[in-house]
C-alpha cells in the first residue's frame, strides 16, 4: 500500500435534468462480411479532435508546487510472455478502408488515428476501430464476420459516394460493450451530418446506439438515436465528441465532450438510460446532464465505469461511478475527480430520479506527456514525400478507460515521467485505485487506496486501457515505442498490490507511416497511432486487451497502423 489519500473536500450534489430529447428507434441491422478486393481510390479523413489544448480554455499552472514524477524503480521489459492464452491481429487501416459491401463498397475514407472499442462474451470478440466493426472467435481468433462499415451497420449514408462525389454521414469514436447480465451487446458512435457537396460538418448531430437482439452479435441489432445538436451550454449546434460508455446493474451511461460546430468546447454531457429497456426493444427515458460543473476543477472526458460484477441491492439503489482528471488544462496536476450517480435502479421508472455527486481527491503527480520517439526504418509513404516521422503522438493526460471491480474504481492515464537519471522526459502510465462508497443516507465518500506508475527505461508507454476482473486481478494494455522499438503492443499485469513488469505482445515491424503525421497532409511531423486502446473482461474472468501497433503484411499507401488482440488467463 502507498497509503490512503483522504477526500479533498466534498462537493455539492447535482440534480438530474430530464431533457426534451427522446430515443428514436431507427430499425434493425445486421453485419455483413466484406469480400477480398483491391482499393480503387483512396481519400483522406482525419477525425475531429477539437479537444486539443488550443480549443480549451488555455494551459494553466498546476495548483501547488511540484515537478514531474521521477521513477526510480521502473518496470523492466520481460523477455517472454506469461499467462497469455491467445493472440491475433485485429482490424488494420486497410481493413477499415475496404469495409463495406453492396452500395457501401469503396465508400470508406482512409482515417487516422485508430480509435478502438472492444467487447467479449459468449464466444465472440467484437472490435470497433474508427469506422469499421469486426467479430472474431474467442477460441481461435478467426474472423467470424466483417469487417463491416459502421455507416452500413447503422444504416447511414455512405461516407463518400465516389461515383458521384457526394458525402454522407461522418461517424467516429466507436465503443463496444458486452453485458453478461443481460447477455446483450452494445455499440455506440457519434454521427455528424455533412454537406453532401463539400463534406463540411453540419447539423444535425446524433449519438447512435446499437443493441443486439440476442447474445449472438452476428445476428440482428436494434438501432437507436439521440439527437445532440442542441446539447451544449453555448455555441450550438454542437456534437458529442468522444462518447465514453459505462454500465452498472441498471443502466447504460454515456458521457461526451460537447463541442460547437463553430466555436469550441460546449461542456461535458452525461446520458443515462435503462439497459434492460434497451435490451427489450423499448425506448427508455433519457436522463441528461448538460455541462455539469466541477467546483475547484474542470469537467472534461468523464470516464464512466464498466462493472466487473453487478450489485443490485446496494444502499444507493444502484450507483455508477465516473472519473476524470481534475483539470485537463493544467500542464501538471496531482488531483483526480470522482463522480457518483445514485439511484440508477429508478431508470426503469417513467420518471427516473437520479442524483449526481462529485469530489476531488489528491493524487500522485501527472502531466502532459511528450511525444514518443520511434525506431528508424524504411517508410513507403514518407520516402515518397521526402519526410520522416521520428516521433508518434501521445496526446494528453486525460483519464482513460475505467472499471469498477472488487469494490474499487480503477483507472489510468498517460503522463510525463522522468526515469532514473535519464535527462529526457518520457511518457508512462499513471494508474489510480479508488475505494468509493455511498451510504443509505446519500453520503458519498472516496479514498485513493493505491496509485502508481508503469514506466520503462529507454522507451515510452501511452494510451492505456485497463481491465480488472471481479477478483481484483487484471492488466493494463498500451502501446510501447522508443528509439529501439517500432510502435508495439504491450501490457503490464495489475492488481491491488500494484503493476508488474511490461510484456510485449506484438513487436512492431516498421515505423508509423501514416498520412496524418506528415506536413504534406497538414500534420505536425509526429505520427498518430491512436487516441485510446481498449480492454474487456469476459464472463469467465479472462482479460482481453486491444491496442495499436505497426504490423507487417498488406497495407495501403496512406497508412500502416494495425491493432492486436490478446487474451490473458484469468486470475494471473
Amino acid at each position: 500500500m502507498l497509503g490512503a489519500y483522504s477526500l479533498a473536500g466534498f462537493l455539492p450534489s447535482l440534480a438530474a435534468q430530464t431533457t426534451r430529447e427522446t430515443l428514436q428507434y431507427l430499425g434493425k441491422s445486421q453485419l455483413d462480411s466484406v469480400p477480398a478486393s483491391s482499393i480503387a481510390s483512396d481519400d483522406l479523413q482525419v477525425g475531429p479532435h477539437p479537444e486539443s489544448d488550443a480549443e480549451l480554455a488555455g494551459i494553466n499552472r498546476a495548483p501547488g508546487s511540484f515537478s514531474i514524477p521521477v521513477i526510480g524503480a521502473p518496470q523492466t521489459i520481460s523477455s517472454g510472455q506469461k499467462n497469455v492464452a491467445l493472440v491475433f491481429n485485429g482490424l488494420t487501416h486497410r481493413d477499415q478502408r475496404i469495409a463495406g459491401t453492396g452500395d457501401y463498397a469503396n465508400t470508406q475514407f482512409s482515417t487516422e488515428p485508430p480509435d478502438e472499442g472492444l467487447a467479449v462474451g459468449n464466444g465472440f470478440v467484437l472490435q470497433t476501430v474508427n469506422a469499421a466493426l469486426a467479430i472474431y472467435d474467442t477460441s481461435t481468433g478467426a474472423l467470424r464476420q466483417g469487417p463491416t462499415a459502421l455507416n452500413q451497420f447503422f444504416r447511414l449514408k455512405p461516407e463518400i459516394n465516389r461515383s458521384n462525389g457526394t458525402y454522407g454521414d461522418f461517424t467516429s469514436d466507436p465503443r463496444a460493450y458486452y453485458d453478461a447480465q443481460l447477455q446483450r451487446w452494445f455499440v455506440t458512435v457519434v454521427a455528424i451530418a455533412t454537406d453532401p457537396t463539400t463534406g463540411a460538418f453540419v447539423a444535425p448531430t446524433r449519438l447512435l446506439i446499437a443493441v443486439s437482439e440476442t447474445n449472438d452479435p452476428t445476428q440482428g441489432w436494434r438501432l437507436y438515436s439521440i439527437e445532440t445538436t442542441h446539447d451544449g451550454v453555448e455555441g450550438c449546434p454542437c456534437f458529442g465528441d468522444q462518447p465514453l460508455i459505462g454500465a452498472d446493474a441498471h443502466g447504460l451511461f454515456i458521457s461526451t465532450n460537447a463541442f460547437s460546430l463553430r466555436e469550441g468546447f460546449a461542456g461535458v454531457q452525461i446520458y443515462a438510460l435503462s439497459k434492460e429497456l434497451l435490451a427489450q426493444g423499448a425506448a427508455p427515458p433519457i436522463v441528461h446532464w448538460n455541462g455539469p460543473k466541477l467546483p475547484g476543477g474542470f469537467a472534461f472526458s468523464l470516464q464512466p465505469a464498466l462493472h466487473a460484477a453487478f450489485a443490485t441491492d446496494d444502499a444507493a439503489h444502484g450507483v455508477e461511478y465516473f472519473v476524470n482528471v481534475a483539470d485537463i488544462r493544467n500542464m501538471l496536476d496531482r488531483r483526480i475527480a470522482v463522480w457518483a450517480l445514485t439511484n440508477t435502479a429508478s431508470l426503469l421508472d417513467a420518471s427516473p430520479a437520479l442524483k449526481l455527486r462529485t469530489a476531488i481527491l489528491g493524487s500522485e503527480p501527472f502531466g502532459v506527456p511528450p511525444d514518443a520517439p520511434q525506431k528508424s526504418g524504411s517508410t513507403e509513404l514518407g520516402s515518397l514525400l521526402g519526410e520522416k516521422q521520428d516521433f508518434v503522438e501521445t496526446n494528453d493526460q486525460r483519464m482513460q478507460q475505467a472499471v469498477f471491480a472488487d469494490g474499487k474504481l480503477w483507472s489510468a492515464l498517460t503522463t510525463i515521467v522522468a526515469v532514473g537519471n535519464d535527462p529526457s522526459p518520457h511518457s508512462g502510465i499513471a494508474y489510480f485505485v479508488v475505494t468509493p462508497s455511498v451510504t443509505s443516507e446519500g453520503a458519498f465518500k472516496a479514498d485513493l487506496s493505491r496509485q502508481g506508475y508503469v514506466a520503462v527505461a529507454n522507451a515510452d508507454l501511452f494510451y492505456p486501457a485497463l481491465a480488472i476482473g471481479a477478483n481484483g486481478q487484471g492488466a493494463i494494455a498500451f502501446t510501447l515505442s522508443g528509439s529501439d522499438y517500432f510502435p508495439s503492443t504491450a501490457f503490464a499485469p495489475l492488481n491491488s498490490e500494484g503493476a508488474g513488469d511490461v510484456q510485449i505482445l506484438a513487436a512492431g515491424t516498421a515505423p508509423h507511416d501514416g498520412f496524418s503525421g506528415y506536413k504534406y497532409f497538414g500534420g505536425g511531423g509526429s505520427g498518430r497511432t491512436g487516441d485510446y486502446s481498449a480492454a474487456a473482461v469476459d464472463e469467465h474472468g479472462s482479460i482481453w486487451l486491444a491496442s495499436e501497433y505497426i504490423p507487417g503484411g498488406a497495407r495501403t499507401l496512406l497508412a500502416n497502423w494495425g491493432t492486436f488482440i490478446s487474451q490473458i488467463a484469468p486470475g494471473k
